[in-house]
């Protein structure tokens, strides 16, 4: 008697622990942490996913939030009106990154799709002004894209500071938000044509607006076509240079084109012309519907310049002057233009939109599921050289040509790969074309800290 009385009592022991060992490991996949500490968020009172991506996520000091729609969070349906529908995805990033202590003053960058730029756009700018007020605004890139999911209008994306040792300054200047988010506006450079500014400066990183090719001197377009691409790159430069980047430490870019076939060429004449023989920034290009007063081009930038750094000239020509590393993993793909395949910017990894193609003979795969699956295995191996795994993912933009065709396959292919997830904040529009009329191209943000 004594012996079974001793069984159950060391049964019930280990009963305790298991259930102790269990409610610690409800309490880790609460909080979804990944391997690098990339915490998934879901805030209490927020709209429901409709697929496998989560809301947002934080990465050290910074909060990335899904592409958000006007979805009303109490019946996780979309909004009837426009002007509602669209104050509603303002609404529901903002919930997401005050969860982590930002406030929208805090955004660092907004990325807006809209389906109708000349129906859109304006309403965006109301919205805006009303959340923001007089500004300053955050850095905003608006494209018109060919389709959202389930035929939205509207779809907000943004990435906002809040360091998790941050003290609020008793003394906020009218360019600085409580979290350190700092507004520029250099001296000679283009003036703004809404409710956004030029650049921010969040911690070590400089994120520039969409930058088109404006005359800072007159600031109307440049007329020539090739002068005008050249225009944009350099606006964004300038921005770049006032905090102490130079176009080397340029960690991601993405181009939004109105012709693929006539623009792209001069994009990389000038990338040529302006990074010479590189190492060049990993780069996303897209043709779109439309871009803002039915431009041509448009350019936008994350640059990387920590502070207090003094600029040096390493003797490794990966490296750029402020530390930013090009990667060029054994067994990845090779580069079909003026771009490289990634960069690791302090805690940070860019992967260039990544398409379908077979390292092994550098040819896109033929059939379409295996093509896409390809594509983010591509953006995995690049992850993968800096320590990152799949679910370090602090972003993904997933941009395809047929909405209803390849977002189910993508969505299968999320989940192969993610499992049950957590999967990480996405982004999935219809462009018009990507590069040699491909199907789908998925470009990354990961995040997996230095070794101190």
């Amino acid at each position: 008697m004594k012996r079974g009385k001793l069984y159950l009592k060391v049964a019930a022991g280990l009963f305790s622990v298991l259930l102790v060992g269990s409610t610690v490991s409800m309490t880790s996949n609460a909080e979804a942490l990944s391997p690098h500490g990339v915490k998934t968020l879901h805030p209490e009172g927020a709209i429901q996913s409709t697929g496998p991506w989560d809301l947002g996520v934080r990465s050290g000091d910074f909060v990335y939030v899904a592409g958000m729609r006007g979805i009303d969070p109490k019946t996780n349906k979309l909004v009837a009106d426009e002007e509602g529908r669209i104050r509603q995805a303002f609404l529901n990033m903002q919930q997401v990154a005050a969860s982590e202590g930002a406030t929208l003053r805090d955004a660092t960058r907004l990325v807006v799709y809209v389906t109708d730029m000349y129906r859109y756009r304006p309403i965006v700018n109301k919205i805006q002004e009303e959340l923001w007020g007089s500004g300053p605004y955050p850095p905003r890139t608006i494209i018109e894209v060919d389709r959202l999911n389930q035929d939205d209008i509207v779809e907000v994306e943004g990435t906002f500071y809040a360091p998790k040792k941050n003290t609020t300054p008793l003394i906020t200047f009218n360019n600085v938000s409580s979290n350190g988010v700092v507004t520029l506006s250099p001296k000679g450079a283009i003036q703004s044509t809404g409710p956004w500014d030029l650049a921010t400066r969040a911690g070590d990183n400089i994120y520039v607006a969409g930058m088109r090719g404006i005359d800072p001197k007159t600031n109307k377009l440049v007329a020539d076509e090739e002068g005008r691409i050249r225009q944009a790159f350099l606006n964004m430069k300038l921005i770049a240079e006032s905090e102490g980047a130079s176009l080397r430490d340029a960690s991601r870019l993405v181009v939004y084109v109105t012709d693929m076939y006539r623009y792209r060429p001069i994009v990389n004449k000038i990338q040529e012309e302006l990074w010479g023989s590189g190492p060049y920034p990993p780069r996303t290009i897209i043709e779109v519907d439309r871009l803002n007063q039915d431009d041509i081009v448009e350019v936008e930038g994350t640059f990387y310049a920590p502070k207090g750094k003094t600029t040096s000239i390493s003797s490794d020509a990966s490296v750029s002057p402020n530390g930013v590393k090009t990667l060029s993993p054994a067994g990845a793909i090779q580069s079909t233009g003026p771009w490289n395949l990634g960069t690791r910017a302090g805690d940070s990894i860019y992967v260039a939109g990544m398409r379908g193609i077979d390292p092994k003979t550098n040819k896109l795969v033929a059939d379409e599921e295996g093509r896409i699956r390809q594509a983010f295995l591509n953006m995995k191996l690049i992850a993968e050289s800096e320590g990152a795994t799949l679910q370090d993912a602090s972003r993904l933009v997933v941009y395809v040509t047929d909405m209803y065709r390849y977002r189910p396959i993508v969505n299968k292919i999320q989940e192969e790969l993610w499992g049950s997830g957590p999967y990480p904040p996405r982004t999935i529009i219809e462009v018009d074309r990507l590069n040699q009329d491909d199907i789908v191209e998925v470009e990354g943000t990961f995040y997996a800290p230095q070794d101190k």
